[in-house]
């Protein structure tokens, strides 16, 4: 009989605990922070080489976030950023040369520099005050691209690729949240979309100069046509992004 009410006092005591818990997790419902990542950015591609120098990438992103208690376990997490990514390829040199016509040398750097606006919907589930987990969609919207290239413009031609203007894809990531608001995480996310629209039919571009002739018996130097170097091994299926986030972050 006494264990019977030693029983029944434990499991009230549970359930007034756990009311108190979820009272706690409900009495502020929506929060708002800031979140700064930092980033590693890979372009994914089955073409030899893909559309941004390099191929890798760093960047950062701010946002703005909210958070949404659903319960003392469950949150939503939406936030909207600006995320900047950069690409600068290693000091590359290129040459051309035909048989009686001059040889075109540049060197340099090639840089793309590119600016989203980020916005992921994230679903959260909590161990409070040890971990978290999220998962959800990345909607980006493309605002810039820059591009410099050592190539001079008129030995260039660019008309394979458009950038998209809307992109999606998937992100995962886990995390810690400090008692006084901090947290810090870790994210993991995949592009579904294409970032570039793909003309197949050509190379990803054309570096042309003149040929020049000495005619023998006159000593006279003729310019008479045009000659083309079409790289065709830029051309790929698809052209993709992932990319690592660390990231801290603060709740008002």
């Amino acid at each position: 009989m006494l264990f019977e009410k030693m029983m029944k006092v434990a499991a009230v005591v549970l359930l007034l605990a756990g009311g108190a818990e979820s009272a706690a997790a409900t009495d502020r419902p929506l929060r708002l922070g800031t979140h700064l990542n930092l980033s590693k950015v890979n372009e994914i591609t089955d073409a030899p080489w893909g559309v941004y120098a390099d191929g890798v990438g760093s960047g950062a992103t701010l946002s703005f976030d909210a958070l949404y208690q659903l319960s003392n376990r469950f949150a939503l997490h939406p936030s909207v950023g600006l995320d900047y990514r950069y690409f600068i390829s290693d000091d590359q040199q290129m040459g051309v040369s035909c048989d009686g016509c001059s040889e075109s040398l540049w060197e340099g750097d090639n840089k793309d520099y590119l600016l989203y606006l980020e916005i992921p919907v994230m679903a959260q589930f909590q161990i409070p005050e040890i971990i978290y987990f999220e998962a959800g969609p990345v909607f980006d919207f493309l605002l810039m691209r820059k591009s410099e290239f050592y190539i001079p413009k008129e030995h260039r031609q660019d008309k394979c690729h458009d950038d998209r203007f809307f992109g999606a894809g998937l992100s995962v990531g886990l995390g810690h949240e400090f008692s006084f608001g901090l947290f810090v995480d870790v994210h993991l996310s995949y592009q579904l979309t294409d970032v570039v629209t793909v003309n197949k039919t050509c190379g990803s571009y054309t570096v042309s100069g003149w040929n020049s002739r000495t005619d023998n018996a006159t000593g006279t130097e003729s310019v008479e046509k045009e000659f083309e170097y079409i790289d065709e091994g830029m051309v790929g299926s698809y052209y993709l992004f992932n990319k690592i986030q660390l990231g801290i972050g603060y709740w008002f």
